[in-house]
C-alpha cells in the first residue's frame, strides 16, 4: 500500500505501540476529562436520540461518556488497534454497569480515508449519517486535514454538528512541552516516527480555513483557559511518569544509566516550579471548536 493509499501510515505504525498509553489510561483521561466535557457542553440543540461519531477515541472514555448523554448510538474510531481493543473491553464493563446507556461500538479506521458510513452501517448501507462528529484532541494529526474533515462531513447528516477540542500555543500549554524541553537539553530528538504536532491547530485562522475548505459552516472557536492536574503523586513519582511518555521514553532508549540519571535530574528541576499541595499543576489553554454541516 502506497502513502497515497494510506497517508497516515506512519501514525498507524506509531500508535501500534501504545502500551504505555494503555497502562496510564486512567491518569491520562483524568488530565483531560474536564476539557473534553467543555467541548461536549458546547454542542447546542443535540436531540437525545442523536448518533455520535467520536474521532481519535483512544481507550474509549469520551465515547462512553457520550453513551450517558444520548440515547441513539455512539461509534468510536481510532487508528490504533491497541487502543481500540482496550476501548472494547471498557465498553463491555460499562454496559454491565449501566445497561440503559446508549449502544457503543469501536472500530479501527483512519478517519481521513475510511468509508465511515459503511463502517457505521456494518456494510448494509442502512446508515444515513451522524448528528454529531466529536473529538477530544484527536484531529490534529491528519496528513491532509482538509481531506479528513471533508470525509467526516460526508458521514454527517445535513445540519449535523462538529465539536472538538484542540490545543492552543506551546506557550499557553507548558504541561505539553516542559518535560520534552528538559529531556532534549541532554539527549537528541529521537529519529524516525511520524511528525506528531499537538499544536497543529493552535492558529485559529488556520483551523477556520481547514474547516471552511472542507465544507463546514458556522465555524466558531472559543478559548478555554484552564489547568491540567498532571499528577497527584509525589514529585519523584511524577518524574518517573513523565519520563515514561512521549519523547522522553523514545529519546532515552539505548542510553546508559548515567544519562537516565541526568535526564531525571533535569526533569525534576523542570517540574518543581509547578508542584502544589494538590500535585503538579500546569496552566493550559484549548480551543473549543464547533461547526455545522
Amino acid at each position: 500500500m502506497s502513502v497515497h493509499d494510506d497517508p497516515n501510515a506512519e501514525q498507524r505504525e506509531f500508535w501500534r505501540n501504545a502500551d504505555i498509553w494503555v497502562q496510564q489510561q486512567e491518569r491520562l483521561d483524568a488530565q483531560l476529562t474536564h476539557i473534553g466535557a467543555a467541548a461536549m457542553d458546547a454542542v447546542e440543540g443535540l436531540l437525545a436520540g442523536a448518533n455520535v461519531l467520536d474521532i481519535g477515541c483512544g481507550c474509549g472514555q469520551t465515547s462512553l461518556q457520550w453513551t450517558e448523554r444520548v440515547t441513539g448510538s455512539v461509534l468510536g474510531l481510532d487508528i490504533s488497534e491497541t487502543l481500540v481493543e482496550v476501548a472494547r473491553q471498557r465498553a463491555a464493563a460499562h454496559a454491565a454497569r449501566l445497561p440503559a446507556a446508549a449502544p457503543v461500538a469501536f472500530e479501527v479506521a483512519d478517519a481521513q480515508t475510511a468509508d465511515i458510513a459503511a463502517i457505521a452501517s456494518g456494510g448494509n448501507g442502512a446508515f444515513d449519517g451522524f448528528d454529531l462528529v466529536y473529538s477530544r484532541f484527536g484531529v490534529m494529526f491528519f496528513a491532509d486535514p482538509v481531506a479528513a474533515f471533508a470525509n467526516l462531513r460526508v458521514a454527517t447528516r445535513p445540519h449535523g454538528q462538529l465539536a472538538f477540542a484542540c490545543w492552543q500555543t506551546p506557550r499557553q500549554n507548558p504541561w505539553l512541552v516542559t518535560v520534552n524541553r528538559a529531556v532534549l537539553e541532554i539527549v537528541e530528538m529521537p529519529s524516525g516516527g511520524p511528525s506528531v504536532d499537538p499544536f497543529a491547530f493552535a492558529d485559529p485562522d488556520f483551523v477556520r480555513g481547514v474547516l471552511g475548505d472542507a465544507g463546514w459552516s458556522n465555524i466558531s472557536l472559543e478559548s478555554h483557559e484552564t489547568e491540567v492536574l498532571f499528577s497527584t503523586g509525589p514529585l519523584a513519582e511524577t518524574v518517573e511518569f513523565a519520563m515514561d511518555l512521549g519523547i522522553a521514553r523514545r529519546a532515552l532508549m539505548g542510553h546508559p544509566a548515567e544519562v537516565h540519571a541526568q535526564v531525571r535530574k533535569a526533569v525534576t528541576a523542570a517540574l518543581a516550579p509547578f508542584e502544589t499541595p494538590r500535585g503538579v499543576v500546569f496552566p493550559a489553554a484549548a480551543w473549543i471548536v464547533t461547526a455545522s454541516n
